[in-house]
């Protein structure tokens, strides 16, 4: 039974009352902050308005710094901590192990990648990567071969040299440590045009990045000596190269000489970029060379005792690194 005396029937305004100490009741004052709940303090002391610790469903902390990651206490029960910076834009969480808090840090270097450039060569010199390349993918074409030249013709005949053949295609995915600090770039030349007469055109250069990516050079076109039913083969397309992807150009047209005019015969074949040059009928001297890059020359051609034609050269090859930063 609760005994009769002032502290039992007279509590202050808003206290807490607990049972007290010989059947007395005692007054537990309100804790100044709004919200802070009533704690236990064992079986033998009375509750005060505090912070409630992990064990009992509460944080252990009355504070933590703005916008900080929170993470368990130092024991399983023990209070629990913000770490000390909320980091910069961009920076990633990592573990500084079991016996330290976290930390933001800047991102390390990984596969991924934010920025696309692309280097294109069309004259030999050196590849050096952009600053942060983490992969790149190189493709080199082969340059292309020249076209044949043809001799003369007879009254009422139609003769031309052969067409020079594509440049060769290769692909090759990179990292930045295979690259190094940087790689010889070789552009291969175009196949010089076959000179007036039965005359052979020029095979076309390999194309280089170091030994990592090799596009290989075609061949020229055959010339033709303008008589009888003479054929002229074709220059053949670079062969397979080096590289992940590689395959050959397209072989240069054949031609011949015969009484009827045939078109289109001599003409350049194509690579992967760029399309062989086209022959052009009776008219010596106008033959077309290989397109952009890597396309084969077209052959020389003549009509009716308009002259000995020269061929048409092929074209260069070109580099292309597409760069992942």
């Amino acid at each position: 039974m609760v005994t009769n005396n002032s502290s039992d029937y007279s509590p202050t305004q808003y206290n807490v009352q607990t049972g007290g100490a010989s059947g007395t009741l005692n007054n537990v004052a309100p804790s100044s902050t709004s919200g802070v709940p009533v704690i236990s303090q064992g079986a033998s002391s009375q509750p005060v308005f505090g912070t409630a610790v992990v064990a009992g469903g509460g944080t252990g902390d009355t504070s933590f710094t703005a916008y900080a990651v929170i993470c368990g206490g130092t024991t399983t029960t023990g209070a629990l901590q913000s770490i000390a910076s909320v980091g910069s834009s961009g920076n990633v969480l990592t573990s500084n192990g079991a016996g330290a808090l976290p930390t933001f840090q800047a991102a390390a270097g990984g596969s991924g990648f934010t920025t696309i450039n692309i280097q294109t060569f069309t004259s030999s010199g050196t590849y050096t990567p952009t600053a942060s390349m983490k992969y790149c993918i190189i493709e080199c074409v082969g340059g292309g071969g020249g076209g044949g030249g043809t001799a003369n013709t007879g009254v009422g005949r139609w003769s031309s040299g052969a067409g020079g053949g594509g440049g060769g295609y290769s692909r090759k995915f990179a990292s930045s440590a295979t690259i190094g600090a940087s790689e010889t770039v070789t552009i291969g030349a175009a196949g010089t045009a076959g000179s007036s007469g039965q005359n052979a055109g020029g095979s076309g250069g390999d194309t280089s990045v170091g030994t990592i990516c090799i596009g290989k050079g075609a061949t020229g076109g055959a010339g033709n000596d303008g008589s009888g039913s003479a054929i002229s083969i074709g220059g053949a397309g670079g062969v397979a190269g080096t590289g992940d992807i590689t395959f050959p150009g397209q072989q240069g047209q054949y031609s011949y000489a015969s009484t009827s005019v045939f078109y289109p015969q001599g003409e350049g074949g194509s690579s992967y970029f760029g399309y062989g040059g086209r022959c052009a009928i009776a008219t010596p001297g106008t033959n077309n060379a290989g397109q952009n890059y890597g396309g084969g020359g077209a052959g020389g051609s003549s009509y009716n005792q308009d002259g000995a034609s020269a061929g048409s050269a092929g074209a260069k090859g070109v580099v292309i690194v597409t760069e992942y930063i």
